[in-house]
């Protein structure tokens, strides 16, 4: 008892210290029109579960980091942001826009690359605790996350037209690019009335390597494709009562159960969630608003076999009138014939400090 008192006195230091030592930077000089510096954290509580021999409970410090959004002139800002974790310190962004027309903006730096809905959306703003087992595959798989890269953003600000985005990036986990290859990403976006707004987007990568037995001494894969389809609906039911609804589905080929750069066929995974939340506006002085949702993701490595893994979340959140805000969830894993893994729930607690 006397350690976790200790632990929970260091984790109570730590965020009284932040508060005290940042706050939002808002300044202006010669190079810059604008300049804004914020720090976030956070802190979460984890009892994992499945068939354990002792109790799986732990803290840990999901990410950390400061982030600078700064405008050089009406037609060119960025964003710099670098997070930390424990043993490791990253750039997670690092990237500069430029509004090149009324309906235009080149994009360049490191960002998200634009596929899959569920990765786009900042955790922040994803309702649920954490981002769907589509996310997390799809990264692994290289389709979506970030990367180096360089992307045009089309805009008519017209009602009814779509928004385009086209990038092209390193298409590697490493930020020198390995294997020499370059990926593509589109991304379509269209605001119907009603609050709806629907989405698809597509992602191209290929794999190359070395062959003293080719000719050219260098062999590529075939490209390997996913692709996607969204859709969101947000209505308010009273002024202070909303409610969102987020689906995506997705399918591609799936390299990684396959020699691709071996001209073997990949077989085609298929993945999908959907998540629907309400947003309640409370006349607490201590509570701005509750959040809750509950979401539902499932990933098919391969959709012509059987196994799968099903993901059930419940989420209930607290935004306070300060930095602070807190959030409960359950995540409920259930596999269907898949080897090494294990049905078990999930109980996480987590505290947010946004300043």
């Amino acid at each position: 008892m006397t350690d976790r008192r200790k632990l929970g006195g260091i984790v109570l230091l730590l965020c009284i210290s932040c508060s005290a030592v940042f706050a939002d930077v808002d300044v202006e000089n010669e190079e810059a029109e604008a300049f804004t510096l914020s720090v976030y954290a956070r802190v979460r509580y984890s009892e994992f579960g499945g068939a354990l021999t002792i109790p799986d409970r732990t803290f840990s410090i999901e990410s950390s980091g400061i982030t600078a959004d700064f405008v050089i002139d009406d037609g060119l800002e960025g964003q710099f942001q670098l997070e930390a974790r424990p043993g490791e310190v990253f750039i997670k962004d690092c990237y500069i826009t430029w509004e090149a027309t009324k309906y235009g903006e080149l994009q360049a730096g490191r960002f998200k690359k634009p596929f899959s809905l569920n990765t786009l959306i900042s955790n922040w703003n994803l309702q649920s605790i954490s981002h769907s087992i589509s996310h997390r595959k799809l990264t692994d798989l290289l389709y979506s996350g970030r990367d180096i890269g360089i992307a045009i953003l089309f805009d008519t600000g017209r009602d009814y037209l779509p928004e385009l985005t086209l990038g092209v990036f390193n298409g590697s986990a490493d930020p020198v690019n390995q294997d020499n290859e370059i990926q593509y990403a589109a991304r379509m976006d269209i605001e119907l009335p009603a609050g709806i707004m629907l989405g698809a987007d597509l992602s191209t990568l290929r794999f190359g390597e070395q062959d003293t037995e080719s000719v050219s001494g260098y062999i590529t894969s075939p490209r390997q494709i996913a692709w996607g389809t969204d859709i969101q609906f947000a209505f308010d039911a009273t002024d202070d009562l909303s409610f969102l609804l987020r689906s995506e589905y997705l399918r591609g080929d799936n390299w990684e159960l396959a020699d691709v750069i071996h001209e073997e066929n990949a077989p085609i995974f298929e993945t999908w969630w959907v998540t629907g939340g309400f947003t309640w506006k409370t006349d607490t002085p201590l509570l701005d608003e509750v959040i809750g949702s509950i979401s539902m993701a499932s990933w098919r490595p391969d959709r012509s076999a059987d196994p799968r893994e099903d993901e059930l979340t419940v989420t209930l959140g607290f935004n306070t009138s300060t930095p602070v805000s807190f959030r409960l969830a359950a995540v409920n894993h259930k596999p269907h014939e898949m080897p090494s893994t294990e049905s078990a729930t999930d109980y996480l607690a987590e505290l947010l400090l946004d300043i």
